[in-house]
């Protein structure tokens, strides 16, 4: 046994997990998410803001003092989409590494969702798993979808440039663009899954903030609770009343909703409408996972690879 460390710098939120680690099992020994919005402003900037940037550092050092707490053996710390699309990246990089004292890895989106794909499948029961089994992991700048078709076959992955920061901000309130979009770019990319599950049954994981949240909400959570959260049922009509219901929202109504994360209301809309289009088309019921890219970081850089 081990204890090991995962960062998971995102483009919404940044995310720390210090965790015991034993034959691919976690227990989870220190926790913490801090809203970041690292991304805000990207999208038309194709830089990471000075306010974005302080907010991060203040974030990352926060994680330090935690991480500081525990005899580590292994510290892996990766960066996604927002660091992956700034111009001025070196500069956020080279002070994370100052703050935390461990190299930041920039993944790549097939980098990113094989490592979502590992941190789920840790946590999927044995008795959920079948295959073919298709993850999708909605983010704040950037959503991944991975097919893998048995236990040891090649995954197939769909990095696409659909998350819900950027969308919140380049649509604002006009959901009905939004979701036109979202349809545009996501129906080429699930053509090519889709003709690789050949008519099979399969099953359809979701991780990441979206999900999660949208389970909470779904379970009526006052806190949020990770054991509910896990292995929930988002059905087709319970994702579509409660994009209804967030759609008839402000964000500050949103903001206010229990069991989401700070600022979560803001961009949750966007993430959901995501979420519903993608079970749509692959007309599967949704198993929620509490578990994926952070567990998938620390797992990866546990078993050094």
């Amino acid at each position: 046994m081990s204890i090991a460390c995962g960062v998971d710098i995102g483009t919404n939120s940044f995310r720390l997990l210090v965790a015991e680690v034993e034959d691919g099992h976690l227990r989870p020994l220190a926790q913490d998410l801090v809203t970041v919005r690292l991304g805000e402003g990207l999208g038309a900037t194709g830089l990471l803001g000075p306010a974005p940037l302080m907010r991060g550092e203040a974030a990352l050092a926060r994680f330090a003092t935690l991480m500081a707490a525990y005899p580590v053996r292994s510290v892996r710390a990766c960066a996604t989409h927002a660091v992956r699309k700034a111009a001025n990246r070196e500069e956020f990089l080279q002070r994370a590494e100052a703050l935390i004292g461990v190299r930041v890895e920039v993944l790549s989106g097939e980098e990113e969702a094989c490592l979502a794909l590992l941190g789920a499948l840790s946590a999927l029961p044995e008795e959920r798993l079948r295959y073919p089994l298709v993850l999708v992991d909605v983010g704040g700048g950037s959503s991944e979808i991975i097919l893998q078709g048995t236990a040891g076959s090649e995954p197939r992955v769909r990095s696409l440039p659909l998350g819900a920061v950027g969308l919140s901000e380049e649509f604002a309130a006009d959901s009905g663009a939004m979701r036109e979009k979202i349809r545009t770019i996501l129906a080429p990319a699930l053509r090519g899954i889709s003709l690789g599950m050949a008519g099979q049954d399969f099953t359809l994981v979701a991780s990441g903030g979206t999900a999660t949240s949208l389970a909470a909400l779904a379970l009526g959570l006052e806190r949020y609770d990770a054991h509910r959260v896990q292995n929930y049922n988002l059905s087709q009509a319970s994702l579509h009343g409660l994009v209804a219901r967030l759609a008839a929202m402000s964000p500050g109504e949103r903001n206010a909703l229990p069991g989401l994360g700070d600022g979560r209301g803001e961009i949750i809309l966007a993430g959901a409408m995501i979420l519903q289009e993608l079970r749509h088309s692959l007309a599967s019921p949704v198993l929620v996972s509490d578990a994926g890219l952070l567990e998938g970081i620390l797992l990866s850089g546990a078993a050094g690879c």
